[in-house]
């Protein structure tokens, strides 16, 4: 990370390159070509707005690079990666004229790129979005197209310290904004305004702490988020906000997150609306020993199914609440919300030391609420450190009325 500027110097990406073109050349590949907007920023520095209009990036085992975009993305790649060679670009999808699709343009190039036949990419063509329509990468090259996805994302699992670095200033500024939300929730409160409202306090705190050193790498969303939803709403672990003010004895579900350099933080929390209920303190002391043993879980050599199995175990066997369980223990994240690996029963990764996961075994009791708090968690060489610091006892969690 600059430390001037909070951000992935350009030598990380061409570090990053380096790496996959290796592992290209490990696996009897020639070529790899990247769709994925995500990835593609991961390997290069160049962020967009994805649309229908195709970006891809392709590397051969040999580092040659070739990098194509609509050549309204011209100048804005100029200034982000100028240490890369100039795009190929083309005028317009789907055509703009020209009689040629932007994947026709790709399969082209792609050609004249040195090395052999054997090819490998995220995804066989552009995604659809937006209304794009195109021919399968595979169809154009008149060759089967390797799934490549995972030696991208492989790499992406175990963050660097820039990364690391960037994630923990993430969560300092998730934290602020769920703070500011707090202090602002009352009876009447309206959900949307009130997490809007807290979203920019926390956002215009950070723009002024951080100032020329933050560089927004997206252009929706706020820097510093914070939200919530209410009542029996909350017995659906992903519930849409309602246009309803907060009453007493309601339960809230809370997500805060930072974004600093395109990497994010997780923070969710369980609180309550006045003197809580002592069913809501039983199934909160509940969900919060389920988080404990999730923390307790996470260290290095373990897979994720294992975590997975000690937190349903600890729900199943200590709680008998494995009813109320309506999805796994949590998640890596980094430039994505949610990335490879899952701590789920069927997902068999070993964790190592840098990985970054949200903790968040969940209960959802039907008729009354969700109970879930998510905290974001570095795996170290012993265990893991907890990088969201916003209080979890109930005690800290309840809002006066």
């Amino acid at each position: 990370m600059n430390a001037e500027r909070l951000e992935i110097t350009r030598e990380e990406h061409a570090q990053r390159r380096a790496r996959l073109a290796a592992s290209l050349d490990g696996a009897d590949l020639d070529l790899i070509c990247v769709f994925g907007p995500t990835r593609v920023a991961y390997l290069t520095g160049f962020h967009f707005a994805p649309t229908e209009r195709p970006v891809a990036l392709a590397l051969t085992a040999g580092g040659d690079l070739l990098t194509l975009l609509p050549a309204l993305e011209a100048e804005h790649f100029a200034g982000q990666c100028p240490d890369l060679p100039a795009p190929v670009t083309y005028p317009e999808y789907p055509g703009g004229g020209s009689g040629e699709h932007p994947m026709l343009v790709l399969a082209r190039h792609l050609r004249r790129l040195p090395g052999g036949t054997r090819v490998a990419a995220d995804h066989d063509g552009y995604e659809n979005r937006w209304g794009y329509r195109g021919p399968a990468l595979s169809d154009l090259l008149g060759t089967p197209v390797a799934d490549g996805l995972a030696l991208i994302d492989d790499l992406r699992a175990v963050k660097s310290p820039a990364e690391i670095a960037l994630i923990r200033e993430a969560c300092r500024w998730g934290d602020r904004a769920h703070h500011l939300m707090q202090e602002a929730l009352h009876e009447g409160a309206n959900e949307l305004l009130v997490s809007h409202e807290a979203s920019l306090r926390a956002t215009r705190e950070m723009l002024q702490t951080l100032g020329e050193r933050y560089l927004p790498k997206a252009r929706e969303g706020l820097p510093a988020n914070a939200m919530f939803i209410t009542g029996a709403n909350t017995a659906n672990p992903h519930g849409l906000h309602r246009n309803v003010g907060v009453r007493p004895g309601d339960v809230l579900v809370t997500g805060a997150y930072g974004t600093v350099g395109g990497y994010e933080s997780e923070l969710e929390r369980t609180m309550h609306v006045g003197p809580p209920t002592r069913e809501f303190e039983r199934y909160f002391a509940a969900m919060l020993g389920a988080q404990d043993t999730g923390f307790t879980a996470l260290r290095p050599g373990r897979t994720c199914a294992q975590v997975e199995a000690d937190v349903r175990g600890y729900i199943g066997d200590t709680l008998d609440m494995t009813r109320f369980v309506r999805h796994h223990t949590g998640h890596a994240f980094g430039l994505e919300g949610h990335e490879h690996p899952f701590l789920d029963l069927d997902d068999h990764t070993v964790i190592e030391p840098g990985m970054i996961f949200s903790i968040e075994p969940g209960l959802y009791v039907p008729g009354l609420a969700g109970f879930r708090h998510s905290d974001t968690l570095l795996v170290t060489e012993s265990g893991a450190e907890r990088l969201s610091l916003y209080p979890r006892a109930l005690s800290d969690l309840i809002i006066a009325v």
